[in-house]
């Protein structure tokens, strides 16, 4: 292959295509398909970015075909490559669809036009070398500027009053290939990784869930970029956060209402639209979100996951699986602090319950023993049991100080049967008459102490106690009385 002499230069900041239409109206006074068809390359190929067209031209001008592989845009049917990195069909475009006014006016005339890479980028609303915002072309199907202009005259430069936003400042290094100080957060996405869900959570943030990216103005859609691409790049934090607004914010106040209703847009394009580009750790990122503030049923897929494990209940879940009707399961959850008292029905049904402390809880207070049958539980008298009771050594389930504990005293079995098994724990031995072992009742009759408080101190370790083999519970435990009333005496 005969290599063309001169070469014009090759501007790293112009797509491959707008280079090869300068060097062919240079050398021909023609089109590129004129020249790429003189040194055997497919036009159809080159313009797609095909490797093998790619190299070829390489060779034909003597550049290194690594310069050119760079600002060549691959395209496939359904999709695109750049430098690696999947894209999806619209996210950069090899047509020649805006331009910047000033950039043209500065190149020359029509066969000096060089149409910048940056400005194929859905994202890239303006020029920041010159503050203008980029123009249509007449013709935005074409993948040559010169003929998209279509000979009419470039248009007037429309300039914008505020500053350029970060994100293109983000670009701009990325395409550069330098360093551009990222964090390994963003240096571990894809250019459309990055950009697609910036601009998705600067959206739904900025005009609600139902925003629809495509009918925002150029301001809007740049202005939106911006506000997600400062979120989104503070990392995995920052974006949980957004993600909670988001849903806070969520109109949806039904209680059947689901991601879609509390995510809006967001939920519906990585549920459907996001298919055929990996979108990157959002995804994750929202799914979790979800199952932890959802009532996500075990086998349901969510964001192409199937969820093995319930993490949350609603009211109306949560009733299904303990078996309480949900109006009175409602006022219980309310006693033991879980609902808010003033919390309305509407309220109480959005809510969501922790799928393991929420059901042990419950369980606990349907097996739970009440007060009146406390004493043949614990092996103790009806006194002995209002004694403990009072000074909070068996505690109820419902903490004396919240509403409706005076109503329903019970408590939980594995509490007494804690108690129980500290009882079981002593030593057992006989009564040795008098004098000797006794029970608590009885050194209490002799003056040692308080039976709440000969109790504490049995169980902190500073009161030797024994237990009767053939009685059970607080009625089992024996103490030497003698030393007791000594140790009283002496004091």
């Amino acid at each position: 292959m005969t290599m063309l002499w001169p070469a014009l230069p090759f501007d790293p900041q112009e797509t491959l295509i707008s280079y090869a239409d300068r060097l062919s109206m240079y050398h021909t006074g023609r089109g590129m398909e004129r020249l790429l068809r003189d040194h055997g390359i497919h036009h159809e190929h080159f313009v797609s970015g095909r490797p093998e067209a790619v190299a070829g031209f390489a060779d034909a001008t003597g550049h290194a075909l690594m310069d050119f592989q760079r600002n060549a845009i691959r395209v496939f049917q359904r999709g695109g490559e750049f430098r690696g990195e999947a894209t999806s069909k619209s996210f950069l475009l090899p047509q020649t669809r805006r331009y910047c006014p000033a950039c043209l006016d500065q190149d020359g005339g029509p066969t000096d036009w060089r149409f910048r890479l940056i400005w194929g980028f859905r994202h890239v609303q303006r020029c920041d070398l010159h503050g203008v915002w980029l123009e249509p072309t007449a013709n935005a199907t074409m993948n040559c500027l010169r003929v998209a202009m279509n000979e009419t005259s470039l248009a007037e430069p429309s300039d914008i009053m505020y500053e350029t936003p970060t994100y293109l400042d983000w670009l701009h290094g990325r395409l550069q290939g330098g360093d551009t100080a990222e964090t390994p957060w963003l240096a571990d996405q894809t250019l459309e990784q990055v950009l697609a869900a910036s601009e998705m959570i600067g959206g739904v943030l900025q005009h609600g869930h139902k925003v629809k990216l495509t009918k925002l103005s150029p301001a809007e859609t740049e202005e939106a970029t911006d506000i997600g691409f400062s979120i989104y790049s503070e990392g995995r934090e920052a974006v949980v956060e957004a993600l909670d607004t988001i849903r806070q914010t969520s109109p949806a106040n039904a209680v059947q209402a689901g991601p879609l209703a509390h995510y809006g847009k967001l939920f519906d394009w990585l549920d459907r639209r996001s298919n055929s580009i990996n979108p990157g750790p959002i995804r994750d990122l929202l799914r979790d979100h979800i199952v932890k503030y959802s009532a996500v049923e075990p086998g349901n897929t969510v964001l192409g996951v199937e969820i093995a494990e319930r993490r949350f209940h609603t009211l109306y879940s949560l009733s299904a699986a303990v078996g309480i009707k949900r109006p009175r399961l409602a006022r219980l959850l309310k006693k033991l602090g879980e609902i808010p008292a003033d919390a309305t029905e509407i309220e109480s049904g959005n809510m969501v319950f922790d799928a393991v402390t929420t059901v042990s809880m419950i369980e606990a207070f349907r097996t739970a023993i009440p007060l009146c049958d406390l004493p043949q539980y614990l092996g103790a008298t009806k006194r002995q049991i209002e004694v403990l009771y009072r000074g909070g050594i068996v505690l109820p389930l419902i903490p004396r100080t919240e509403g409706g504990s005076v109503r329903h005293v019970v408590f939980g079995r594995s509490h007494l049967d804690e108690l129980l098994e500290k009882i079981a724990g002593l030593p057992t031995t006989t009564v040795s008459g008098e004098g000797g072992l006794h029970p608590i009742s009885y050194a209490c009759q002799r003056g040692v102490g308080r039976f709440e408080d000969l109790f504490s101190e049995i169980f902190k370790g500073n009161i030797p106690a024994f237990r009767h083999p053939r009685k059970q519970g607080i009625g089992s435990i024996l103490v030497d009385v003698g030393p007791l009333v000594s140790a009283k005496n002496a004091a």
